[in-house]
C-alpha cells in the first residue's frame, strides 16, 4: 500500500507499508542508500520479508524517488529527522516493535537513528558505512578537493543519470558522525552483515566498527560484493536477515 507522511520541514515523504501478517505489532522499517530508493533493495527485502509472513516500511529519502526536498540540501541530520518521522507514523499505526534495516550509507543513518531514538527493537546493517564524511573527503579529491567544494559552496554529483549539485554542508554535518566511535552508546541488539569483496566499502571498515558495539553481531559473507550477493545469489545474506527478524521480536 502506497503511504505518504509529512517530515518535520513539512515535506512529503512517500512509502510502501507491506503488513502480511495483520496481527502483529512488529515491523521493518528498510532504509536505502544513497541517491537510490525504495524500487532497488529495498524493494526486494519487502519481497522477501513478505513472503515470509513479516511487515515492512520501505520509504524514499528526501528528494529521492517520489519524496519531496532538493537534494543539494541534504544533510545527513535531516535525512535521519526524516527516519524519525517514518518511526512515528508506524507508531501512529499501532506498531510498537520496530526495527531498522539500512544499507550502505542508509546503515549510518539508522544508526545515528537509534541513538536519537533508543526505544527501537533491533538494528540490521547491510555493507554499512561507517562515516561518510571520510568517503566524500575521497570522492572530493583529498584536502585540496575539500578545499575548493568549500569555496564553491557545491560540488558535482552524480545521481543516476542526473548531475546534480550538493552543498559543503553535507560534509560539515557528516563530521558529526562517526560512528566508529559513536556506535559504542548503540545498546540495542544489531546485525552487521557485510561481503568480504565489497568494492565500495572495505570489509576491515566494518570489522572496526562492530568491535566498540556492546550488542553487535557481525557475519561476513565470504565472496559477497556490496549488494552482498555472490555471483548475484543473494540466498545466504536473505537466510541470516530472516533469522535474525524471527528471533529479534521475541
Amino acid at each position: 500500500m502506497k503511504i505518504h507522511f509529512k517530515n518535520n520541514r513539512d515535506e512529503r515523504i512517500v512509502g510502501v507499508l507491506t503488513t502480511p501478517n495483520k496481527k502483529s505489532s512488529e515491523i521493518n522499517i528498510i532504509i536505502h542508500g544513497f541517491t537510490s530508493n525504495k524500487e532497488y533493495g529495498s524493494k526486494i527485502t519487502a519481497e522477501l520479508l513478505a513472503k515470509n509472513n513479516i511487515n515492512s516500511l520501505t520509504i524514499d529519502l528526501n528528494d529521492c524517488g517520489e519524496s519531496e526536498s532538493k537534494f543539494e540540501e541534504m544533510t545527513i541530520t535531516r535525512y535521519v529527522d526524516t527516519i524519525l518521522c517514518a518511526i512515528h507514523y508506524c507508531e501512529k499505526k499501532g506498531f510498537r516493535i520496530i526495527n531498522l534495516i539500512g544499507t550502505s550509507s542508509g546503515g549510518l543513518l539508522v544508526m545515528v537513528a537509534a541513538l536519537k531514538y533508543p526505544n527501537l527493537n533491533s538494528l540490521i546493517l547491510r555493507s554499512t558505512s561507517a562515516f561518510d564524511a571520510e568517503w566524500f573527503k575521497e570522492f572530493a579529491g583529498g584536502n585540496k578537493g575539500l578545499a575548493e567544494w568549500k569555496k564553491k559552496g557545491y560540488i558535482q554529483y552524480k545521481n543516476k543519470n542526473a548531475i546534480k549539485k550538493l552543498k559543503y554542508d553535507y560534509y560539515k554535518d557528516a563530521l558529526k558522525y562517526n560512528m566508529y566511535k559513536k556506535s559504542k552508546n548503540i545498546k540495542i541488539p544489531t546485525l552487521i552483515i557485510h561481503g568480504t569483496k565489497d568494492p565500495v566499502i572495505p570489509i576491515k571498515n566494518t570489522i572496526k566498527l562492530a568491535k566498540n558495539f556492546p550488542k553487535a553481531k557481525l557475519v561476513k559473507i565470504e565472496g559477497a560484493d556490496h549488494t552482498l550477493g555472490v555471483n548475484g545469489d543473494y540466498t545466504e545474506s536473505q537466510i541470516i536477515i530472516l533469522e535474525w527478524i524471527r528471533k529479534a521480536g521475541k
